[in-house]
């Protein structure tokens, strides 16, 4: 009776214990495009969803190699830093973290180091992620 009893408890402690928090796990993510030059003149970050939408961005930056993208399976970021005076910055996807149905994209921005062109530029990055319900952004400056 008494194995029985400890039995019970020890069931009840192991099942009562059960914990619904879910650990983040690491997703995979495509670099489509990168560079200094696009037409966005302020900074922003964009979900895009449907192929429909992704062919009216490349448009807009008077891109003509469109990707095909599975969106059953993918979505696409696009991040866009602004207009800046000089040459030498740029911004990209560092990380992707997804968590449940969310994916945290994690954006790193980096800054000219030395001497850099006098010019005005945009940087911008589009890249390939899991698709997920929900998106969020965090940005990490790189130390100059």
């Amino acid at each position: 009776m008494k194995k029985l009893f400890t039995l019970i408890v020890a069931f009840v402690v192991v099942t009562s214990c059960k914990t619904t928090q879910s650990v983040p796990e690491v997703g995979t993510f495509e670099i489509l495009k990168q560079e200094s030059h696009s037409s966005r003149e302020k900074a922003s970050n964009e979900v895009i969803k449907s192929q429909e939408k992704l062919v009216a961005l490349y448009k807009e930056l008077e891109m003509t190699d469109v990707p095909t993208v599975d969106f059953t399976k993918n979505s696409v970021v696009a991040i866009f830093m602004g207009q800046k005076s000089t040459g030498g910055y740029s911004t990209a996807v560092d990380k992707v973290m997804l968590n449940n149905d969310t994916a945290f994209v994690e954006i790193v921005e980096t800054k000219p180091q030395d001497m850099a062109t006098m010019m005005l530029t945009q940087p911008y990055c589009i890249a390939l992620i899991p698709k997920t319900s929900k998106v969020e952004f965090t940005k990490n400056a790189k130390p100059e």
